[in-house]
């Protein structure tokens, strides 16, 4: 990889680390949370800033049925990520707890939970939506990667379905809980 694609791949896979370690809720403090949440922010407005020219021809060009996929998905990932900052400015203890107690902590729970739910739906619906084999891999380990990609989806969806994640995309589970008696595994991806 040459130089700018490589940080962007680096840059790629440490959003999706901290996403994951973000979303893993019951097993990380409030603190780090809150960090976290700000590390993720930075790595985004980087992301932004190195795809800048992407960004701004977006609504030029051909518009199939894929860019227009893409276009609906950047556009629910960027009102989830203005929610969430949004209600974690109220919500803040740590962070950002040098702020004056702002008004309003119900409802910034509540859209704080269903944008960190949907925007985890929509990150990783734009990774997988803007995911390019690499040049040079021999026929065989293309099919490779996509049996690997097809069996962690796969898990995904079973994993959807186990741990009732329709509920806290449709803001009926106001409150992250994890049922210990749930392999680890699975409770990391809630």
């Amino acid at each position: 990889m040459k130089g700018k694609t490589a940080i962007k791949a680096i840059l790629d896979t440490a959003m999706a680390m901290v996403l994951v370690a973000l979303m893993a809720t019951a097993l990380v403090q409030e603190a780090p949370h809150e960090w976290l949440g700000i590390a993720l922010f930075v790595l985004m407005a980087t992301h932004i800033v190195l795809n800048r020219k992407r960004i701004a021809s977006i609504l030029r060009g051909r518009h199939n049925a894929l860019r227009v996929l893409q276009i609906v998905v950047i556009v629910g990932l960027a009102a989830c990520v203005i929610g969430q900052v949004a209600s974690s400015l109220v919500l803040s203890k740590h962070a950002f707890g040098f702020l004056p107690a702002l008004p309003g902590a119900g409802w910034a729970r509540r859209v704080h939970m269903l944008c960190s739910y949907w925007a985890f739906v929509f990150a990783f619906a734009h990774a997988g939506l803007h995911m390019r084999v690499p040049k040079g891999m021999a026929p065989w380990q293309v099919w490779a990667v996509r049996v690997v990609f097809a069996a962690v989806a796969c898990f995904g969806a079973y994993s959807f379905a186990q741990l009732g994640m329709w509920q806290y995309l449709t803001g009926q589970v106001q409150f992250a809980y994890a049922d210990y008696s749930v392999p680890l595994v699975y409770i990391a991806a809630r």
